[in-house]
This record gives structure tokens, sequence and C-alpha cells, in this order.
């Protein structure tokens, strides 16, 4: 075993090592997300006999879809920068982000927008009668205003992806024009 993890060590630097582990954990994400998916079921938390969680929080129907496509979302972003970082692409992979940043402001605004539409439709309790409904209104509010927020940085970002030359010319519409210049005395 000695003898494997001197090898490991010798051929991959910390750099390689730290984006194997985020494939790995961006493959459970997505296994996490798919489960979610299928099953209509998402269960956030550790057993609540447990002493390392004193809440659990279960998601069924739409609150589960939203949080699977969430871990998808998120999991398949955290493969694709393991991928860059491995196949050496972090040079190039900057300058297409900076040139077309629809490539990564979309697929926030569909992490964003899962997270918030997994509280907005609520986990069990909260949809467990019609007064805890009623009491969660303020959470749900809350959530309602993230998913409208989502919403615009989700459409943001497939508007760069769709339309990148309208995109850029708004950008440089809403650009402040240069300082004026000051005549020495």
């Amino acid at each position: 075993m000695e003898e494997v993890l001197v090898f490991v060590r010798e051929r991959l630097d910390r750099a390689s090592l730290q984006a194997i582990c985020a494939a790995v954990i961006g493959l459970g994400l997505v296994a996490v997300g798919l489960e979610s998916l299928r099953r209509r079921f998402f269960d956030m938390g550790v057993d609540p006999g447990s002493p390392m969680s004193s809440s659990r929080f279960v998601f069924r129907g739409p609150g589960a879809v939203s949080w699977g496509v969430m871990c998808v979302t998120l999991g398949l972003g955290m493969i694709a920068v393991a991928a860059v970082v491995l196949l050496g692409l972090v040079d190039a992979a900057e300058r297409l982000v900076a040139e077309r940043p629809g490539i990564v402001i979309a697929p926030l605004g569909l992490v964003f927008l899962g997270a918030a539409g997994g509280w907005l439709w609520g986990e069990e309790q909260m949809n467990s009668s019609f007064l805890m409904v009623l009491a969660t209104l303020p959470q749900r509010l809350g959530a309602l205003v993230t998913v409208l927020f989502s919403l615009a940085v989700l459409g943001v970002g497939l508007f760069e992806l769709v339309a990148p030359a309208a995109f850029d010319q708004i950008v440089a519409m809403l650009t402040p024009p240069p300082a004026p210049v000051i005549p020495a005395r």
C-alpha cells in the first residue's frame, strides 16, 4: 500500500489530486441528483437519532425534483472543472469564460433555482398541514424571491449563450463613460 501512495504522490501534483477528489464528489452529487429525480424523494440530513445532526429535511415530489436538478448541475460542474484541471486546460478555460461568461452564469442560475425551488415547494414537515403551510409562508416568500433571482441569473446566462453579440452590445451600453479630464492649472 505504501508503494502505491508513493507512486501516486510522484505522478500527481496537489492540484491533480484535488481535481480527482472533486470529480469523485461530483460523481456522487450526480448520483444523488439522479436518484432524487427518479424517486421524487430527497433526504437532506442525518438520522435524527444521530449525534451528528439534530435536524432532517425530507422533500417529496416537486421539491425533491428541484434538489435533484441542483445536485446534478452542481455535480456536472465539479466534474467539468476537475477535467479542465486534469487535462491542463486552465488557461484556455479562463479565456473561454472571460469571453463567454454564460457558460458559468447559466449553470449557476440552475443551481440557485434548484435550491430555491426545493425550499419553495417545501419539505415534508412544511407541507404536513394547512397551518404549517401558513406558518412557513415567510420562508416560502423568501424562497420565491430567490427563485425570481435565480430565473434572472439563468436568463442572463442563456441570453449570453444564445445571442453573444447582443449580450456584448448591452454590456457595452451599461459600461460607464470615461471620467472627465480635469484641466491642469
